[in-house]
């Protein structure tokens, strides 16, 4: 009860303070006019103007206050700056056409000084130098918008589409941006030939010319790993040339520093890639590359430890598409994690992948067409003097990451699995997304592998799935 007491009275209390009329803040100043400001320079910007100037020399000076307007015959504005600057920014203007300004110096007792009028010939409104870069493609399952934005100013961007019936241009959505790199994927559209009109405003209303395009939006289908004839249509990369003095076929992989199921165990024979092309999840069967691989299979007197990260194959998916997204499944192996998968890759996109004789040392040592010359384009092991030159004719297509539930990758006993992690090792597999900034279409996919879960150079998958779009 004495709570609620202290309670009521402290509520009356406040109540009582905030009924009592306060004392003008400014009465206890003396009323003087200050000065007007002096040496005006005025700096023009996009959509505005930085005006700077010396503020008068008088005690208790409030600030400087600007009275404009963004329009000819539009409503007058105000924009304030207090005394500790000697800088006011005025922007908002939509055109280049000449303004005019009026700068005040105002006291704390609330006088005012005589009005110093400037001239503002603003520049070009950043909304209008965003707009040139404007672009719209088509995404799947709808319509992606880009645009650069280098000043980092707020911006809104309208998406229209036509009405089937009425053909009228409908607003279908609303999104707002200050990125530096803008981007927008507008969903859910049929892939039928549709017409956009796409608005750009800044925060004051001013709008630049609407950007109208035709485009039909891409439908996400899945990249098939067999032909109508059942026919594989995924394949290792092979170029299918017989290194001269060894008839053995695999060691092509090896002049691209790749993992392959075939330099393995010959007694292995269910572990070959093309236990990925079927979705059929298992303990036994399974692709295996980089098993029983060491360093000196690739590297003359290199030694038999491990090979060095990146671990990377190269695969021929038989037709050119773009790529929305890949999911795979693992090697049914307990206890469950243990199963080697890669936790930190990027996917790499080419169609015209170089062949063993094609292939220059990068560093113009080695002959063309040589082990040593492959290894060091395609590589950047130290092992192999490598140096990553094939990625200057591959474009990055996916940079991607598995990360349990937990937060954490790497395998160890007894970790933490919550039931979405088993259901992913046991059944539904992993899912990735592609880069959709990229929608160029590639035939051959590189795997650049940088890390693994348990640590282990090698791979133990079961099937791989991916989605997207075909070319043709």
């Amino acid at each position: 009860m004495k709570r609620f007491k202290y309670f009521l009275s402290g509520i009356i209390l406040i109540f009582a303070i905030s009924c009592v009329s306060p004392e003008k803040w400014n009465d206890e100043y003396e009323n003087i006019v200050p000065g007007p400001v002096s040496n005006v320079k005025v700096e023009n910007v996009s959509g505005g103007a930085i005006i700077t100037y010396t503020l008068p020399s008088v005690k208790d000076l409030l600030g400087v206050k600007a009275i404009f307007s963004l329009t000819p015959e539009g409503e007058l504005m105000e924009r304030w700056s207090s005394s500790a600057k000697d800088t006011i920014v005025l922007e908002g203007y939509g055109d280049t056409n000449e303004r005019t300004a009026t700068l005040y110096a105002v006291h704390k007792s609330g006088a005012i000084s005589e009005g110093i009028t400037v001239t503002i010939n603003p520049l070009l409104p950043s909304i209008f130098s965003i707009r040139e870069t404007l672009l719209a493609l088509p995404s799947f399952g709808g319509i992606k918008v880009t645009w650069d934005n280098p000043l980092q100013k707020d911006i809104g961007i309208s998406l229209y589409v036509e009405d089937s019936i009425s053909h009228e241009m409908v607003l279908f959505d609303n999104y707002y941006s200050n990125s530096v790199e803008g981007k927008m994927i507008f969903r859910y559209f049929e892939p039928i030939e549709q017409n956009f009109r796409i608005e750009m405003f800044d925060r004051w209303q001013n709008y630049a010319q609407p950007y109208e395009t035709t485009l039909i939006p891409m439908v996400e289908t899945e990249i098939t790993a067999l032909d109508s004839r059942g026919a594989n249509m995924w394949t290792l990369f092979d170029d299918g040339r017989v290194i001269e003095g060894d008839a053995s076929t695999p060691w092509r992989y090896i002049y691209r520093c790749d993992i392959h199921n075939l330099l393995e165990d010959v007694t292995v024979g269910p572990r070959v890639w093309t236990r990925v092309l079927n979705w059929v999840t298992g303990e036994a069967e399974y692709w295996h590359p980089g098993v029983f691989h060491t360093q000196d299979m690739y590297v003359t007197g290199a030694g038999s430890g491990s090979l060095p990260y990146p671990l990377c194959f190269t695969v021929n998916m038989g037709r050119k598409a773009v790529y929305s997204r890949l999911k795979w499944i693992t090697r049914q192996r307990a206890p469950i994690y243990t199963a080697v998968m890669p936790i930190v890759f990027d996917i790499w996109g080419c169609n015209d992948p170089k062949l063993v004789q094609d292939v220059e040392d990068p560093r113009g040592i080695y002959p063309k067409g040589s082990k040593e010359a492959n290894q060091a384009y395609w590589s950047s092991w130290p092992i192999a003097n490598g140096t990553d030159a094939w990625k200057n004719d591959w474009v990055k297509l996916a940079s991607c990451t598995l990360t349990l539930s937990s937060g954490e990758n790497e395998y160890y006993a007894d970790m933490p699995l919550s039931a979405e992690d088993i259901a992913r090792y046991q059944s539904e597999g992993w899912e990735f997304d592609f880069n959709l900034e990229v929608m160029e279409p590639f035939q051959y996919l590189r795997w650049e592998i940088h890390k693994t879960n348990t640590d282990q150079r090698e791979l133990m998958i079961c099937g791989l799935k991916f989605w997207g779009s075909y070319a043709d």
